[in-house]
């Protein structure tokens, strides 16, 4: 029996089904669980709850709003999915408590180092995201809805940047093709995300700017964010999260590494790539992160300058 055919099978059954998304939400992962939620109501007429570790943030939500988030289990689950998860220690403590009890389960997910830890695994390795996995998978049993179409192009579009990284191919352009053929008007509105919006945008994006250093004859380009700074300038983490993007984008620098506190002496890590032989998931992988070659994060704990030190360390061998 293949995937598709036993998870027909498994929801047609079910009575309470859970969906799970790693810690640290970003766009493709909400965006894939809401477009799960919206083809199991439209395939099997059924509610679906959408676990997370901390609510998204508004500048995803504007994306793909919907209602049925929570970061508690009160009841047990039949049948627990992961979307756009490689591991189970991506997913936070309550989750995988929860997960761990549901009686079948199923992961759906593109990254390489998937470690198929579910009863079953439909992992297409190397697909630009989860969302294009969840497209081409379901694409003979959903109704192409607005609120589904606006998911799907979403969690594509800001997971292989802007189709610029190359896990975007042929295919991936041809399922956001059917998406825009059908409505055009999903592509509007993400200039926000790619541009600064806003004077406290503006702001702590100059602080980030003030603060890079460069190693390695300037191929590697890092930003340095306290909680003080973003206090000031009136903003949240989630506000400087694209400065890892121009980073990248200086002429000359090959790893972009965006470094914020989110915590004392706890740092969210951002790091991306501009070029195909380089792979800072490797780098990520170093320090328990994850994510894809051209894309990762990871958090670290300690003093600043050597968590630093260490990243750069482990940057310097990915240059090699």
């Amino acid at each position: 029996m293949n995937f598709l055919t036993q998870f027909q099978e498994t929801l047609k059954n079910a009575e309470n089904i859970a969906i799970f998304t790693h810690k640290n939400n970003d766009h493709d992962c909400i965006c894939s669980a809401v477009a799960l939620q919206i083809i199991i109501e439209q395939m099997f007429g059924k509610k679906s709850t959408i676990f997370v570790d901390k609510m998204p943030t508004e500048a995803i939500l504007c994306f793909c709003p919907h209602k049925n988030f929570s970061v508690t289990a009160l009841k047990e689950f039949d049948v627990g999915i992961t979307v756009d998860c490689a591991g189970l220690n991506l997913l936070c403590d309550e989750s995988l408590k929860v997960f761990q009890r549901c009686k079948t389960t199923f992961n759906i997910d593109h990254h390489k180092d998937n470690t198929d830890f579910a009863t079953f695994n439909y992992v297409k390795r190397g697909f630009s995201s989860c969302c294009e996995v969840l497209f081409w998978l379901f694409e003979k049993h959903f109704s192409l809805t607005f609120a589904l179409a606006k998911a799907f192009y979403t969690g594509i579009l800001m997971d292989c940047g802007m189709f610029c990284y190359s896990s975007a191919n042929s295919k991936t352009l041809l399922c956001a093709s059917k998406i825009l053929k059908a409505f055009p008007e999903v592509k509007e509105g993400f200039f926000v995300c790619f541009g600064v919006a806003g004077f406290e945008n503006f702001s702590i994006t100059k602080k980030a700017f003030e603060s890079v250093r460069f190693y390695e004859n300037r191929q590697i380009a890092v930003s340095i964010l306290r909680k003080s700074d973003f206090e000031e300038c009136g903003c949240k983490r989630e506000d400087g999260k694209f400065i890892v993007s121009y980073l990248q984008n200086i002429a000359g620098v090959k790893i972009a590494i965006s470094i914020s506190e989110d915590d004392k002496n706890e740092w969210r890590i951002s790091l991306r790539t501009p070029c195909h032989d380089i792979d800072v998931s490797k780098i990520a992988h170093k320090f328990n992160g994850g994510g894809h070659k051209q894309a990762s994060g990871l958090t670290l704990k300690g003093e600043l300058e050597k968590a630093l030190k260490a990243l750069v360390l482990e940057s310097k061998k990915e240059l090699k």
